[in-house]
């Protein structure tokens, strides 16, 4: 038998945080609010490394903060374009490397292999 998850408002939240913030222990607010010790660190840890930005509602998440998702993707993007590059630059070097090293006909891709050879035919065994 499954149990409904529990569903804490942001301003829960935000009230259990601030009160830990001011030296209240965690005992005292899980107490208070009827909640897990366990459940408050987790909601410290996220509230220490995003501040007002944490706990930004139900299946949004970090949807009320556009900014900093767009830095994200540009920060993505970047390192996206960055690989890219390098790799054009790589296969430029070794375009130039077939080019300067390799017969012209490997190069353009002309049907070198198809060419008959130069040796006489064989006859046929009597």
């Amino acid at each position: 038998m499954d149990l409904p998850r529990a569903v804490y408002s942001r301003d829960l939240k935000i009230a259990a945080m601030r009160a830990l913030d001011a030296g209240s222990t965690a005992g005292e607010i899980a107490r208070k609010y009827q909640l897990s010790p366990k459940l408050l660190e987790r909601w410290r840890a996220e509230w220490r490394a995003q501040g007002e930005a944490a706990f930004p509602g139900v299946g949004r998440r970090g949807a009320d903060l556009p900014a900093l998702d767009d830095a994200r993707r540009i920060a993505e993007l970047e390192r996206k374009i960055g690989q890219l590059t390098m790799e054009n630059d790589f296969l430029k070097k070794a375009l130039q490397h077939f080019r300067d090293h390799h017969p012209p006909a490997v190069v353009s891709g002309a049907d070198v292999c198809l060419k008959k050879s130069a040796r006489a035919p064989r006859k046929a065994m009597p």
